[in-house]
């Protein structure tokens, strides 16, 4: 009961894409070691074993189509992930973001194998990939909302002095 209670509140707590989204565009938002103005996160590091991050390994076993992950509400954020690291935050149009938690064009659908639903490397490849050819993202959760972009992207660096208000902390 108690697994089932913490699954509902997990639920409740992801948004919609609408929630993000204003005046048409959507912020993301990165955690990086890097410290610099600005980055280019790009997701040809995500097949990179040797450069791959610890973080994103999950989501390989799930499918290997290249992909860069961002938090779409800080507050959400992987404590572990942003721990050491800079924050990044880049503004996308909302409209190159698929939104598969509705999955308004039925792409679950289309590549589910009659049997065996959505294979990880099988099935998941080759709808991401699909996805990919008229998206530049998709927006899903995992218990928190996040977007994966298919293509490289530059994002800002956020100043420390807002990073706590973003993240819903104070300073």
């Amino acid at each position: 009961m108690k697994t089932l209670l913490q699954g509902f509140k997990g639920f409740l707590a992801e948004g919609q894409k609408s929630d993000y989204v204003k005046a048409d565009t959507m912020d993301l938002y990165h955690y990086a070691a890097a410290d610099s103005d600005s980055i280019v996160v790009d997701p040809k590091y995500f097949s990179d074993r040797a450069k791959r991050s610890s973080f994103s390994r999950n989501e390989y076993a799930i499918s290997t189509v290249p992909r860069t992950f961002w938090y779409v509400d800080p507050k959400q954020r992987e404590r572990f992930v942003a721990t050491g690291r800079k924050l990044y935050v880049a503004k996308i149009s909302a409209n190159s973001i698929y939104d598969f938690r509705n999955d308004p064009q039925g792409y679950r659908e289309k590549h589910r194998h009659e049997t065996y639903g959505l294979r990880k490397g099988m099935e998941w490849n080759t709808m991401l990939e699909d996805i990919s050819e008229s998206y530049e993202g998709i927006y899903y959760s995992l218990g928190f909302d996040v977007v994966s972009l298919f293509v490289p992207f530059t994002a800002a660096r956020v100043p420390e002095e807002e990073r706590a208000n973003i993240e819903g902390g104070k300073k």
